[in-house]
């Protein structure tokens, strides 16, 4: 009993002294959230150190709209300026009740973050939107102007889709000198070279291509997006043809060339096939694929960039990531890049039928993420 007194005692210790500094308090909230994410129990020791949080339904005005936007709110406990984070889910975003969406919030909301998760219309029909740009914009906006958030210290984030997508709108002129972060976890760089990616069952991985096999979700995802960039009649003819069972491919006669560059990347393709297949596309698809990658205006963002990827991950390559940590340092920006491996399911980031449901992580794996996430809250001062 007195060992067990004394280990207690210098835990507590050893706590206080670590968290006199700024780089302590950093180190200390990191070590927390892990523990909250990670751990199945309800109570967590950020639950037993840090008070009870707020949690708002709310709606948010989104210029050029003529509805308001939904977004949960938590808010941490107290009444002080805090910083803040705008985190958007994606396409095909869980419930927004889901344990894992809740967990994570409140995580960041008790390590002191006013945490914003905006839930759009367009986030229901697996196709990524233009629109979706504004509104996350104007989460940010939103933010700027609460009584709880110091204007100084919002950031943006978001999972897959929804990170490329908080990237993108990162970027924008009317806030991109005022994000001060954004974490990109398993976002996807140039939607092109997704594209390819998907055909082809590769990914690039720095100068080498490597195989790489697309979920259904990613594969669904450029399927509709590119049949709906067709012209009625070339959308009717390759809808025919995809849902048919005859299994022939069409000639190049029956398509236009860009309905015939559409279905040999729907259908799979060499690497080499699918980059000509892509150039093939209509320009009014091609502009559309820019807008909606980062590496567009990549020269735009101005935040320090924090990058996380899982090297096995099924819907977004984890190459995407590389190149975009690449980029941005060759710009002269700041980029903090962590790959795992084998790690997202413990962290029950990206979830599939497939997918164990038993949370098995390494070590390692998890120092990894403490050294992330310590770079998160170091910037979140």
């Amino acid at each position: 009993m007195r060992l067990i007194k004394f280990i207690v005692f210098s835990a507590v210790v050893i706590l206080f002294i670590v968290s006199s500094t700024p780089q302590g308090r950093s180190g200390v909230k990191a070590a927390l959230f892990i523990s909250h994410l990670l751990t199945e129990f309800q109570n967590s020791p950020l639950t037993v150190f840090t008070r009870d949080i707020q949690h708002q339904e709310i709606q948010f005005e989104v210029p050029d709209s003529s509805s308001k936007a939904q977004a949960d709110l938590y808010l941490p406990g107290g009444s002080s300026l805090q910083p803040a984070i705008v985190f958007f889910m994606g396409i095909v975003p869980p419930n927004r009740e889901e344990e894992r969406i809740v967990r994570l919030a409140e995580g960041l909301a008790r390590s002191g973050m006013v945490v914003m998760i905006p839930w759009l219309e367009t986030q229901k029909t697996n196709q990524l939107s233009k629109e979706d740009i504004g509104s996350l914009v104007a989460s940010f906006q939103y933010l700027e102007t609460h009584p709880r958030v110091r204007p100084d210290a919002i950031g943006m984030g978001g999972i897959c889709t929804g990170a490329s997508m908080s990237v993108i709108a990162a970027q924008d002129p009317r806030i991109n000198e005022k994000v001060k972060f954004v974490n990109s976890f398993a976002g996807y760089y140039d939607a092109i070279e997704l594209i390819v990616s998907t055909s082809s069952n590769t990914q690039r991985v720095d100068q080498n291509v490597q195989p790489w096999n697309s979920d259904n979700l990613t594969s669904n995802m450029i399927t509709n997006h590119l049949i709906n960039g067709l012209a009625p009649e070339d959308k009717t003819r390759i809808t025919e043809i995809i849902n048919s069972d005859l299994g022939s491919k069409p000639t190049g006669q029956l398509l236009s060339k860009n309905a015939h560059a559409v279905f040999q990347l729907v259908s799979g393709s060499t690497r080499k096939e699918a980059i000509k297949y892509t150039s093939d596309l209509n320009q009014e698809t091609q502009s559309f694929l820019a807008s909606m990658s980062p590496s567009t205006n990549i020269k735009n963002l101005k935040a320090h960039l924090l990058l996380m990827h899982d090297t096995h991950d099924r819907l977004i390559p984890s190459g995407e990531s590389r190149r975009f940590a690449k980029d941005v340092e060759q710009n002269g920006g700041s980029v903090y890049h962590t790959e795992f491996s084998l790690f997202q399911k413990a962290v029950k980031v990206h979830t599939t039928k497939e997918d164990n449901t038993e949370n098995t992580f390494f070590l390692g794996e998890a120092w990894k993420l403490f050294l992330h996430m310590y770079n998160v809250m170091k910037l979140a001062r």
